[in-house]
């Protein structure tokens, strides 16, 4: 008799739970499909400096959010055009791209993010110099084959210069009027002292001996918003939740960034660089990363616009004075830093036995 009140203690206890799982199942909301969104962004250059966005693509982190992004590269100076007239929802591209408006078209883009917190350029020397105790003095009355004049990166150089007692074009003559794929050669050819380079072009240049790497541009001139997303004022209040889902996809990548080695990061980006050495892309990565270009979270600061607008200013760049508050939308930036959470894959804990059961 006692094993036959077991048993049935058993099947009751069975039941039981058997019916729980049945009430929860049939409780349990089927999941909301949301609307998948097509998201074009145009890139000024193809280079690690714009890692992040590469990282969110092949992660994963813009399909998490729903975003069906296709990212393309163009010229700097064809960037905003293709913004204003509508062939791109978000461009990334030096600031003064969309700071310094020529024709005063109206409205103004709008600056929601940014991806890097410095600028990413490097000087190199030619290799028959003594590269043990670079100095900027080491400047003085000598030629640097730069970018073109209304660069970000050829704004943040002429402003290391300043600030080194160093005036652009009487102290130290730039090149800024060769093209960008003319500038090694006419470096290797013993046209300028120096070279002014972004990555992966540097290590390319360094791999094959055209010159060694003495100094990074975007460390001597400080945190600053050289580089930044941008987008059109109608596009944005029309359709302000995807970009938030993309500013947040964006800081998830900058999250993943801080917790992962060079060599993670450049093997997730290969593909964007399908015609690069990987050794090369390494190098250029591990660089970056030690520099600290990328920044921290996507929040554009006061005090980086600040720095960049009164080198931009100087260098001429920029007629007068543009607001931070006319330009800058942060709100995205900051809700994603309040709101996104990144766990690194290894402390990613499992579901418990019943989560599994109840998402079959």
């Amino acid at each position: 008799m006692q094993s036959k009140t077991k048993v049935i203690i058993v099947i009751l206890i069975l039941l039981g739970a058997f019916s729980s799982f049945a009430i929860v199942k049939i409780l349990k909301k089927p999941a909301v499909v949301e609307q998948v969104q097509t998201v074009k962004v145009l890139e000024s250059v193809r280079s690690p400096y714009y890692l992040p966005q590469y990282l969110a693509y092949n992660l994963g982190f813009f399909e998490e959010e729903n975003l069906n992004v296709t990212i393309s590269t163009t010229s700097p100076e064809a960037i905003r055009n293709a913004l204003v007239d509508g062939r791109a929802d978000i461009v990334i591209c030096g600031l003064q791209r969309i700071m310094f408006n020529p024709a005063a078209e109206s409205p103004q883009p709008k600056i929601f993010a940014v991806a890097a917190a410095r600028d990413g350029s490097l000087l190199l020397a030619r290799t028959d110099q003594d590269l043990e105790d670079f100095q900027w003095q080491n400047l003085k009355h000598k030629t640097v084959i730069g970018s073109s004049h209304d660069n970000s990166s050829q704004i943040a150089l002429e402003d290391v210069l300043r600030d080194h007692g160093l005036p652009p074009y009487r102290a130290v003559t730039i090149y800024y009027n060769i093209p960008d794929n003319l500038r090694t050669a006419a470096f290797r050819a013993d046209t300028g002292n120096y070279l002014q380079l972004l990555e992966p072009e540097a290590s390319l240049a360094e791999s094959n001996g055209f010159g060694r790497v003495v100094a990074s541009v975007g460390s001597a001139a400080g945190d600053m918003a050289v580089t930044a997303y941008a987008a059109m004022p109608g596009s944005i209040e029309s359709n302000p939740e995807m970009f938030q889902k993309f500013t947040n996809a964006i800081y998830k990548a900058q999250l993943w960034i801080s917790v992962h080695s060079a060599e993670e990061a450049a093997e997730i980006a290969a593909s964007f660089f399908p015609n690069l050495d990987q050794a090369i892309l390494l190098n250029s990565t591990r660089r970056y990363q030690s520099l600290g270009v990328w920044a921290a979270n996507p929040v554009i600061t006061g005090e980086s616009y600040e720095r960049f607008h009164r080198a931009a200013k100087n260098s001429g760049e920029i007629a007068g004075a543009i607001p931070y508050e006319s330009i800058v939308i942060n709100d995205f930036a900051l809700n994603a830093v309040q709101t996104v959470v990144y766990v690194p894959e290894a402390e990613q804990e499992d579901k418990n036995f019943f989560q599994r059961i109840f998402d079959r």
